[in-house]
């Protein structure tokens, strides 16, 4: 009976040891066949997809282009401007380019990726190096159509025109920049040789701090810290990156102040103890300019009688910029009877701000637009009832205007305790980075004094 039940058994498991059997039979074949396909893969060039996202890199002349891209020689070659009115095939035009070169030029560009924007957005004074085709030599254009890239536009070996865009070269330097303050702060930094978008970015960075009417005296300094990128090509700089370190000595009081980015990565400014650069409101909107008129009771120059003056005049040039005095919504931006043109922005639920007689508006201010602290906003002007160019300026505090210079504007956030160690190590980072520039600039400074007394030796 055991016997019989053993068999019924095996009888049973029989189909599933075979199935087991076939099944890893078809795993063996498989994995062979999956090798040799592997094998043969090996042997098959496979092309590697193309980075249409990088660029090559931009030569200094066309003849450097013609020889990296391999286009027909090219000689004679010449420069000119793109004017006022005027378009790429016009300005080829004008330079004795015939149509048939011209028409093919457009077309090639056209084909380039957003090439009918590029076409209709080149920049008025923009260079156009050029060599006019011959029989022997072929057309070829440059373009310096952004500051980072230009276009190359050359004719092959069979005279057929082919365009691309290239990259310009450039590289990042850490600068460390000094000066003394002889006129005015505006002045003396950019004859230090500052790039004015630092500039105006230093001032920002130091308006809720100082009055740059009242406090700066010649003979004041300053030093900056900041990283510019430059192009290689031409050696002129073509962006900064905002300030890691602004420092100013008034009369021996010396502020400074560090850039510590927040969690959303933004830079914001703080002093070596942590607390922050900022105010709700600058207290000074304007630079370069000498207060006026102060805040009270004086006779008007125009109307003949005495009356409140509610606000500050600043006097100026026209032309100088006025910046936002703080973050807010532009609540007004147009003629205000005897203000002139005028701006309103509305900062918290307290704070309003104040711009009159201004000569014009910054192309980005709308009504309803949040403007940041520090942007430009307008510019000095003499609009309205004025005798002259100056900016009036009001801060309104529940909708009634007060004395700009005593009010007291609460802070921004300062470092949290938790987070102050690693910004102290922030901040010796960048001293350290200073003092290696500072050494730096020494030894450049010994170097080219050096070089002028060996140059006095050889001429004697």
């Amino acid at each position: 009976m055991k016997k019989v039940f053993k068999n019924i058994l095996l009888w049973h498991f029989l189909p599933v040891i075979g199935s087991f059997i076939i099944l890893l039979f078809s795993f063996d074949i498989n994995d062979a066949n999956s090798t040799q396909i592997k094998n043969n893969a090996k042997n098959i060039p496979v092309k590697r997809p193309l980075n249409l996202l990088s660029l090559e890199e931009s030569a200094d002349t066309i003849f450097n282009l013609v020889q990296k891209i391999g286009a027909k020689p090219v000689a004679n070659i010449k420069r000119t401007r793109l004017k006022k009115n005027e378009n790429l095939s016009m300005a080829l035009k004008r330079i004795n380019f015939e149509n048939y070169h011209v028409s093919k030029i457009i077309k090639t560009i056209t084909e380039l990726n957003k090439g009918h924007k590029i076409l209709s957005s080149l920049p008025v004074g923009m260079i156009i190096h050029y060599s006019k085709p011959s029989n022997i030599t072929g057309g070829a254009l440059k373009l310096n159509y952004t500051k980072t890239k230009d276009i190359f536009v050359w004719q092959d070996i069979n005279d057929k025109y082919n365009s691309q865009v290239f990259l310009r070269p450039s590289r990042t330097e850490e600068t460390l920049i000094k000066g003394v303050i002889k006129n005015n702060l505006y002045i003396s930094a950019l004859k230090s040789g500052m790039p004015e978008n630092t500039l105006l970015e230093m001032i920002s960075l130091l308006g809720f701090s100082i009055d740059f009417q009242r406090e700066i005296r010649s003979g004041d300094s300053f030093e900056v810290l900041f990283t510019k990128k430059i192009d290689s090509l031409s050696d002129l700089v073509t962006e900064t990156k905002p300030i890691n370190y602004v420092s100013i000595n008034l009369s021996g009081n010396k502020l400074n102040f560090f850039n510590y980015k927040d969690k959303y990565g933004l830079p914001q400014y703080y002093d070596e103890n942590g607390k922050s650069s900022k105010r709700t409101i600058m207290k000074t909107p304007i630079n370069g300019a000498r207060l006026s008129s102060r805040y009270g009771n004086r006779k008007h120059p125009i109307l003949g009688y005495t009356k409140m003056h509610r606000g500050l005049d600043f006097a100026a040039p026209s032309g100088t910029p006025v910046f936002a005095a703080g973050d807010g919504f532009i609540e007004k931006a147009g003629w205000n009877g005897s203000y002139g043109k005028y701006i309103r922005i509305r900062h918290t639920g307290t704070y309003k701000t104040a711009y009159a007689h201004l000569s014009g508006f910054h192309k980005n201010v709308r009504i309803g637009k949040r403007v940041k602290q520090g942007k430009i906003i307008g510019y000095v002007g003499s609009t309205g009832r004025s005798t002259g160019p100056h900016l009036h300026y009001e801060v309104i505090k529940n909708n009634i205007q007060v004395n700009p210079m005593k009010i007291k504007l609460p802070a921004g956030k300062n470092i949290l305790k938790a987070d102050i160690n690693n910004y102290k190590n922030h901040i010796t980072k960048i001293l350290n980075l200073k003092i290696a520039l500072e050494k730096s600039n020494r030894n450049n400074k010994i170097a080219i004094n050096d070089h002028h007394n060996s140059k006095k030796l050889v001429l004697n």
